[in-house]
């Protein structure tokens, strides 16, 4: 009786110590996991609903999109055989940019050194204007427009907008880092789609 009482014994603390260890290797593999998604989250190029990219000439975090419609100069007059001038649709991006170069750049001419902002269709692309300037000074972001044109001395950074067009609202808008071949590849390729409110 008393041998069968100690096999007995002795199976229960096995159990025990067994279970205890996969106690431990489970609350282990959850810190894993935990760590990897924060690991994740730092890495990425996109966090917080930015996309963040390092270019040639500074750092950037796109926040938002937006669009406006720029109406045509009614006291302007079309010339002979060409038609009545139509609205322009400018697709406009918000950005923070931080000059890294060695000299004083304005966010618009790194933006556009740094980014091109394409329409494709059918297997071929597009690339916009810089239209910033024919956006109404009235608009909601005029001051971050004007701050796009001015210099941002090296390691200092500014909010600005830019504005692209005119865009085909039919046609897929895209937001797309430049090539450098000559550069250090220091981030992931940009390739953004933009959303367009289309006409109705």
């Amino acid at each position: 009786m008393s041998l069968k009482k100690y096999l007995l014994a002795g199976g229960l603390s096995t159990a025990l110590v067994l279970g205890a260890c996969n106690n431990d290797s489970a609350s282990d593999d959850e810190s894993a996991d935990e760590g990897t998604d924060e690991t994740t989250e730092e890495n990425g190029s996109e966090s917080n609903g930015t996309v963040s990219y390092t270019g040639e000439y500074g750092d950037y975090n796109v926040l938002s999109y937006d669009q406006v419609t720029v109406e045509p100069d009614p006291d302007a007059e079309p010339a002979e055989g060409e038609e009545e001038p139509s609205p322009t649709e400018i697709v406009l991006v918000e950005f923070e940019f931080t000059n890294n170069s060695d000299v004083a750049t304005s966010p618009a001419e790194a933006f556009g050194m740094d980014f091109a902002v394409r329409q494709l269709a059918d297997g071929s692309e597009t690339t916009l204007d810089n239209l910033t300037m024919d956006v109404p000074e009235d608009n909601e972001h005029s001051d971050a427009i004007t701050a796009s044109g001015e210099l941002v001395e090296p390691g200092e950074s500014a909010t600005a907008v830019v504005g692209y067009g005119p865009v085909d609202t039919s046609l897929e808008t895209v937001l797309q880092s430049r090539e450098n071949p000559m550069a250090e590849e220091t981030s992931d390729p940009v390739d953004e789609t933009i959303e367009i409110q289309t006409e109705e």
